[in-house]
């Protein structure tokens, strides 16, 4: 699940609102899963160490992680949203984990918006991109406009979202998609070394359009395959106008399994995100080939609750016996040897 934020016009709070209310609650997951129920991990009786000698710490994107894991974009530009990343924030950085920040645009159009993704007194996670929609990157001024957002947020890089069905769904959306990978690859230039990765919102990735990605000079692809939160069906329930279009695409797209299986072969590194549950989905999605996993809905559902860093852990306790039971000695060992 990914809460973007790619509004095509100018945007308002209320519009962040609903899509925080509306994602965390019921009713807009996709018909189908990930496929990650048909993925099993071996399970050794006999691990051959001790659990406390697992290891999940891992290198991303050029920065130092204890675990394979980010949390994946959500929100901002609302009110409602400067808690909620408050939480995030301080839950990664005591965790070590990456945080991925919600869209941007609104930011840019008013710098006044910062609270609401880096919180004042919120900790720096060890990873933290910020992020843009495809609708942000086809314009002249868009190397420049990424730049700037960075630098905002004191990010360490740039997440780019695409988003083609949501936008074709949303009432006010903008679903011009040309040139979208030319402006993909100005950024990833004028942003170099900084790392640029290109997501998803949850509908996956094709292999050919992992191909044309790879030769952008973006450093990472993120499938976000189907599976988890379909933005279809929550811009059908945000608007009544897209009601009756959106929910003909309640099953659409690439399950994360079938996604991230395509992606590999392209040469980029390949984050699994798209309807993953807990540790052991992690696990499985490194043993197929991942580098690292993203989530976001049980972590957005966790932070409204205040109880954002208690489901991290659990994530990770849940990744380190998956990890054990399977039989490597540490998450970055994990391969399709340690599946069933």
């Amino acid at each position: 699940m990914y809460v973007p934020d790619p509004d095509p016009m100018p945007t308002t709070p209320g519009r962040k609102a609903d899509h925080l209310r509306i994602a965390a609650g019921p009713g807009i997951q996709h018909g189908a899963g990930a496929g990650l129920d048909r993925v099993r991990l071996r399970h050794r009786a006999l691990p051959g160490r001790d659990l406390a000698a697992v290891t999940l710490d891992t290198e991303l994107l050029g920065a130092r992680l204890r675990a394979p894991l980010l949390i994946s974009a959500m929100t901002g530009g609302a009110d409602a949203a400067t808690e909620i990343n408050r939480r995030l924030a301080d839950a990664a950085a005591e965790h070590g984990v990456a945080l991925v920040l919600g869209s941007g645009r609104p930011l840019l159009d008013d710098p006044a918006l910062l609270p609401t993704y880096r919180a004042p007194g919120s900790a720096r996670p060890p990873l933290l991109l910020a992020n843009l929609g495809a609708a942000q990157v086809r314009s002249p001024q868009a190397a420049d406009r990424a730049e700037r957002l960075v630098e905002l947020l004191d990010a360490d890089g740039l997440s780019i979202h695409l988003n083609a069905v949501q936008e074709a769904v949303q009432p006010e959306g903008e679903p011009e998609f040309a040139g979208v990978l030319d402006g993909i690859a100005a950024i990833a230039a004028r942003l170099a070394p900084r790392p640029v990765v290109v997501k998803e919102v949850g509908f996956g990735m094709d292999a050919e359009d992992v191909l044309a990605l790879a030769g952008t000079g973006v450093t990472a692809v993120d499938v976000a395959g189907a599976g988890g939160t379909n933005w279809a069906l929550i811009e059908g329930r945000r608007d009544p106008r897209a009601g009756a279009v959106a929910a003909a695409f309640g099953d659409w797209g690439v399950p994360t399994v079938d996604a991230l299986a395509g992606a590999l072969p392209a040469g980029l590194p390949v984050i699994a995100s798209g309807g993953l549950r807990h540790g052991v989905d992690v696990a499985k999605c490194l043993a197929l080939g991942a580098v690292a996993a993203g989530l976001a809905r049980p972590f957005l559902i966790a932070a409204r609750e205040d109880r954002a860093s208690r489901a991290i852990a659990e994530v990770l306790a849940q990744l380190r016996i998956a990890t054990w039971a399977a039989g490597a000695p540490s998450s970055a060992a994990l391969g399709t040897e340690h599946l069933r």
